[in-house]
This record gives structure tokens, C-alpha cells and sequence, in this order.
């Protein structure tokens, strides 16, 4: 029996083995989730090593990455405070990890620090602060995606950047008539990419399509139809 447990033991990996494995480039998925999966259990009464490198600057930035996601699943009022903190880090992939982190979590405290990331100078942190509103469901965030779509800071020399389809699909996710403008305008967007994620973002907010029996242009405008009569309303 002794022998026993020792071998289970040695099968045991400590926090910061856990680490290093969820980080890892060479080890496989299955492998990541399940150090991932560990460090979230192991969270739930211990969370110190990933709080010290979740905040440590000169750490491995792909295992602060990991400890900061891990902090979104454990969640509780530390994992909250430190996350809004790391979502002000000097370092963009770490804010970025803040961002996919709250909206984890999904607390609607964190709303209004995803509404000031979406704003953020580098684009990862902007894209990741659309994904988690998108997660997070909340009207507060649909004036600073509408206005996000129309600002010079998503193109470039002119032209649109990939990061702006991520607020057409956050209006979709979050669910409000009050993306409608924003929508109505985004149909005619130049770039296909921002266009093509539309309809789908309205069908979400109004819950039915236009689909069957249609055309892509006729679908398209009897979705321009019901969005201008819906804004008379």
C-alpha cells in the first residue's frame, strides 16, 4: 500500500508544475486543460502561487497568461480585485488576459472596465474586451461598441481592422434593440468581414431569421425593413 501511494504521488503534479504544463507549447491540449482544470480546483482553497504570478512582472508572460485565466474560474472577491488591477498591467497581452478572464467570471462589476478596454491602445485588448462583453450580456456596453465601430482607431490608412467584426458580434451577443443603429449602418459596412457578422447579430437580438425562402439580398432587406421600423417605433 505504501508503494502505492508513493507512485500516486509522484503522479502528482505541484502548482507550479501545473503552470509550467498549462503554458507549455509542447505539450498537447489535453494535457494544458488538465493542469488548467487542477489549478482551478486547487484555487478553490489555495490560490496563492497563481496570484504571485499572475501579478509578477518578470514572469513567463505565457504562465501569467495562464494564471490570470485561471483567477476568471476561481473567481470570489480576490480573484475580482486583482483582476481589475491586472487589467491596468503595462503589459497588453496581460490586460488582454484581465479582459478574458472577467468575462469568465462574468460579474457585472467588471462592466465598466470592459467599456474602458475597449478603448485600450493595442488591438488584442480591444478584441478581448468585445469577446467578454459579448459574454457578459450587458446594455451598459452597447453605446461604447456602436461608437467603438465608427472610431479612426479601428482602421488603418483607412481601411478597417479585424478587431471590428468582435463588436458587431458583442452587440449580437448582448442582446439589446439599442444596437440596432449601429447594426443598421454596419450592413453597409466596406468591410465584408464587420457586414457578414449582421444578420447574424440581429437574429440573436430579435430571436427569429429571415433565412428561409430568401436571397442573401432579399434576406438582407427585409432585415433593413424590420430594423427601420423597429427604430420608428
Amino acid at each position: 500500500m505504501s508503494i502505492l501511494l508513493s507512485m500516486i504521488g509522484l503522479c502528482v503534479a505541484s502548482p507550479q508544475e501545473d503552470l509550467a504544463l498549462a503554458a507549455s507549447k509542447a505539450a498537447t491540449e489535453e494535457v494544458r486543460m488538465a493542469a488548467f482544470r487542477r489549478l482551478v480546483d486547487l484555487g478553490s482553497t489555495d490560490m496563492d502561487w497563481v496570484t504571485t504570478v499572475g501579478q509578477d512582472g518578470e514572469a513567463d508572460s505565457r504562465q501569467r497568461w495562464v494564471a490570470i485565466r485561471v483567477l476568471g474560474q476561481i473567481q470570489g472577491d480576490r480573484s475580482r480585485n486583482l483582476l481589475i488591477g491586472l487589467s491596468k498591467d503595462p503589459e497588453p497581452a496581460i490586460r488582454a488576459a484581465s479582459a478574458a478572464a472577467m468575462g469568465d467570471f462574468g460579474d457585472d462589476a467588471f462592466v465598466p472596465y470592459l467599456v474602458a478596454l475597449i478603448q485600450d491602445p493595442a488591438v488584442i485588448v480591444r478584441a478581448s474586451a468585445a469577446q467578454a462583453l459579448t459574454q457578459m450580456g450587458d446594455a451598459r456596453a452597447v453605446e461604447a461598441l456602436s461608437a467603438a465601430l465608427q472610431d479612426k482607431k479601428n482602421t488603418f490608412r483607412g481601411r478597417s481592422i479585424w478587431v471590428r467584426k468582435y463588436f458587431v458580434e458583442a452587440l449580437g451577443g448582448i442582446g439589446s434593440t439599442d444596437a440596432y443603429p449601429a447594426l443598421l449602418r454596419a450592413m453597409d459596412d466596406s468591410d465584408e468581414s464587420v457586414a457578414a457578422m449582421v444578420i447574424p447579430a440581429l437574429e440573436q437580438i430579435a430571436g427569429f431569421s429571415y433565412k428561409e425562402g430568401r436571397t442573401s439580398a432579399q434576406e438582407q432587406e427585409a432585415w433593413r425593413r424590420y430594423v427601420a421600423d423597429q427604430l420608428r417605433r
